[in-house]
């Protein structure tokens, strides 16, 4: 057995009910996303909302459920649920900033030779 599953079996082996029942509707709803106060995800636990809240944010840390931020909210829900929500959100290439800074150092390098930093900083401290 992998060391990834026992620790995951020994995580599951110390959840409490509303755990328990929380993980298994996430897997079972694998297509679906629950913000922080998911009323429908509220209602079918059968609990509060400030319990559900808590609920996710402990499985969360305990790796069992993934979260992500959309905007100004954040979403929890099982593994494949938030790598596909992930997926459809991931910014187009053009829009990662990122890749934007790579391709205009790029640009840099093509257009003025690579320039090392640490040399011209050194220059300029030593005042030549």
């Amino acid at each position: 057995m992998k060391i990834g599953e026992v620790i995951e079996l020994a995580q599951r082996d110390s959840l409490t009910p509303l755990q328990k029942a929380v993980l298994e509707y996430m897997e079972a709803h694998d297509d679906e996303v629950f913000s922080y106060r998911d009323e429908k995800l509220i209602r079918d636990v059968k609990s509060k909302p400030s319990a559900v809240g808590f609920t996710l944010w402990a499985l969360h840390k305990k790796g069992l459920i993934e979260k992500e931020k959309v905007g100004r909210k954040v979403y929890f829900g099982s593994n494949d649920a938030i790598a596909e929500l992930r997926k459809r959100t991931a910014a187009p290439a053009e829009d990662d900033w990122f890749e934007k800074a790579g391709s205009n150092r790029e640009a840099i390098f093509r257009k003025h030779g690579y320039v090392d930093v640490l040399a011209l900083l050194d220059e300029v401290r030593e005042g030549r």
